[in-house]
């Protein structure tokens, strides 16, 4: 018992938490174990940030940007949109959700399109398929 205090006393000391759909700003990670990291929200709802893919891109990190908008109806629910290019790969891909709380972690919820170069058929060029951004602790 007094191993859990010291613990529960020094994460609040140095003030561990988890970003949540009202302040996005951070670190979330998907089901294959990609990174999104959130650095900064303009006051227009413009997001900026990196990406690094757990699939296909040899470890590297890519710059990503995008939007963000809240309704006035539901300030706890927030709709994102962000994109990264590929460079060097030819690809872009962009992701389209929402932010929501489920249970006892906040998830950003999306379907994402994957447009590849260099493809023999039109049908291979277009990928579509859906991801769970789950929030990560960060310090404040």
């Amino acid at each position: 018992m007094k191993h859990f205090a010291s613990l529960f006393f020094f994460l609040l000391a140095i003030g561990v938490y988890g970003q949540d759909c009202i302040n996005m700003e951070g670190k979330w990670v998907n089901e294959l174990g990609s990174v999104l990291v959130i650095d900064s929200i303009s006051n227009n709802g413009g997001i900026i940030g990196k990406y690094a893919s757990s699939t296909g891109v040899d470890g590297k990190i890519f710059p990503m940007a995008g939007w963000i908008n809240r309704s006035a109806g539901h300030p706890g629910e927030v709709n994102i949109s962000f994109t990264v290019r590929w460079k060097g790969y030819g690809s872009i891909t962009s992701w389209t959700g929402y932010c929501h709380f489920d249970g006892e972690v906040s998830k950003i919820t999306t379907i994402w399109n994957l447009v590849r170069s260099g493809k023999d058929y039109n049908w291979e060029r277009i990928i579509t398929n859906a991801s769970t951004f789950v929030s990560v602790a960060r310090k404040k």
